[in-house]
């Protein structure tokens, strides 16, 4: 199916324009694509949800589904585009490209392209930086700005708040590197000879006078992504007065939990880092169920084959992902995009590592290299003289924050989009996917049928998604059911008849290992005319809806 909305991916969409696509899309394939309301954020905007699935196959309710999400951080667009890349190559794709057809013919997708709406806006129209929403945190806003200090501000005007060295040979912490100029380096215990810089944000001075010996951060302090209920308490820095205080982070729980009982997967984009957070925090692997565990690392690892991108311990509390695992059971992920040091050339080890100041020295003129070759030296502004109206003669320069550090660059987008996408797409290939897989109907004497059936699961999940699932109430176990006219002698319409394996159960390995079974064998004794037409069928809450019609004859 050829493109029908047009979109680009070479720069980033605020909200007018990501609103506009997201209608035309729907009015463009009513057939696969509904847009919907997850509810509002702090200002009043949209926080839209695109559910993509076959509608001529089934219900979005009643089919396994992944739920997707990005740019819960103000700062982090390329997570929103992402997803819009995300929509954009499921509905192009749709009829043509094998995976994509069935992946939609048998599968929901629900994807959030931007929890964090208001923040956004203002990170894409104004120099301005911030963690998440534009509700003021914790104190208000006149109050916020009066704090004594150095307050980020575009004190040259040229539409970035970038880093501002002052000279001081005294007491100056930054020394010029000898490799070269751009760099500063950590000055020596001792080095008297300069010159020396101390080095701050852009901005500009408040109720101060003199040196700016402290430096305020945004008046907008909160984290969204610190704000779910689990393991949440007031320590959490931006974590809100409480959890679920903030209306964006409620709207999204209360979509799960509308949605939870088909939902298996979770993933969550951010910037940046290049790798993928995985449950749990507040315990180690060992403690983790060992399936789960399995099933959590080993998805992920199908994200590393098309992206690269490692998998790794989360260090972060009261998060969307940690919530969504330990109070629902969904297999959740936290997918941090766009590597720079891996562009440059630097493993993210070896950085992380670096434990000298020369090897810290090593990695930043690895990425001024990189800078100068990929980005035609556009990523680092160089240091400019500017005349300060508080402390006279500065320089401004360094890293452009959000087009180069946050995020990638408007011509590298599209490629990091592409990896990405292709992650949901096999986060989605793994869920479960129940069918049923033969029907056999018996005439035992005038009018009366031995009915058999036998479901089963063909996906890699089990249709429980996880045992936390099953720890926490979050699923029931799978029913089959027959419907027509007929006199049920034996059997029940509709029973349970527990959970189906996913082949991830097969997987195990070991003496006396017993994987769970991925098929059920029901059997039905009824009365019913030759003619009579049947539907039999297993409803599993992840595992999706599968029938099949009979004919008795």
């Amino acid at each position: 199916m050829a493109r029908k909305v047009a979109i680009t991916f070479d720069r980033y969409y605020k909200y007018d324009e990501l609103t506009s696509y997201l209608q035309a899309v729907a009015a463009a394939y009513p057939e696969l694509a509904t847009l919907s309301s997850a509810g509002k954020s702090y200002e009043g905007r949209e926080i839209w949800v695109v559910t993509l699935t076959n509608q001529a196959t089934g219900m979005a309710d009643s089919k396994p589904a992944i739920y997707v999400d990005g740019n819960i951080h103000a700062g982090e667009v390329a997570a929103s585009m992402v997803c819009l890349y995300t929509i954009d190559y499921l509905l192009s794709n749709y009829g043509e490209d094998e995976e994509v057809t069935h992946l939609m013919d048998t599968r929901t997708f629900y994807v959030l392209p931007r929890i964090s709406p208001d923040g956004a806006e203002v990170y894409l129209t104004t120099p301005y930086m911030l963690r998440s929403s534009t509700r003021p945190y914790p104190l208000p806003l006149v109050e916020a700005q009066e704090l004594p200090g150095l307050h980020p501000e575009d004190i040259d005007g040229d539409g970035r708040i970038l880093a501002m060295r002052v000279r001081d040979d005294r007491k100056g912490e930054w020394a010029i590197s000898s490799h070269d100029s751009r760099l500063l380096v950590p000055r020596r215990p001792g080095q008297r000879k300069g010159p020396f810089y101390r080095l701050f944000t852009e901005g500009i001075l408040h109720n101060v006078e003199g040196e700016p010996f402290s430096t305020n951060r945004s008046p907008y302090g909160l984290d969204l992504n610190r704000n779910f209920p689990h393991n949440w308490d007031k320590a959490v820095p931006g974590g809100g007065d409480y959890p679920g205080s903030e209306p964006e982070p409620r709207a999204i729980m209360d979509f799960i939990i509308s949605h939870n009982k088909n939902i298996s997967i979770l993933n969550a984009f951010h910037t940046y880092g290049g790798f993928f957070y995985r449950n749990p925090y507040q315990y180690g692997d060992d403690q983790m169920d060992p399936d789960d565990l399995r099933a959590f690392r080993e998805i992920a690892r199908e994200g590393t084959y098309v992206t690269g991108y490692p998998d790794v311990k989360s260090n972060n509390r009261a998060t969307l992902t940690e919530w969504a695992y330990e109070q629902h059971g969904i297999i959740a992920y936290t997918s941090e995009l766009w590597d720079r040091l891996g562009r440059a050339g630097i493993q993210r080890e070896a950085f992380l590592q670096a434990d000298t100041p020369e090897k810290r020295e090593a990695t930043q003129l690895q990425l001024l290299a990189w800078n100068d070759r990929e980005l035609g030296g556009r990523g680092f502004i160089n240091w400019r003289p500017f005349s300060h109206p508080q402390l006279g003669e500065v320089e401004i320069g360094g890293w452009d924050p959000k087009f180069v550090l946050q995020n990638p660059p408007a011509h590298l987008l599209e490629a990091e989009c592409h990896r990405n996408a292709l992650w949901a797409l096999r986060g989605a290939a793994a869920l479960p996917e129940v069918g049923v897989a033969e029907v056999k109907a018996q005439l035992v004497e005038e009018n009366v049928w031995k009915l058999t059936a036998v479901f089963d699961n063909g996906g890699y999940l089990p249709t429980y998604g996880t045992n936390k699932a099953r720890q926490v109430g979050a699923v029931k176990p799978d029913r089959a059911f027959i419907e027509g006219e007929f006199q049920l002698l034996s059997g029940r319409r509709e029973h349970e008849i527990g959970f189906l394996g996913g082949y991830l159960n097969g997987q195990t390995t070991g003496y006396g290992v017993m994987p769970l079974q991925p098929s059920s064998r029901v059997t039905w004794l009824l009365r019913a005319k030759p003619g009579t037409e049947l539907t039999i069928g297993i409803k599993s809450q992840r595992g999706g809806l599968a029938k099949r019609r009979l004919v008795l004859e």
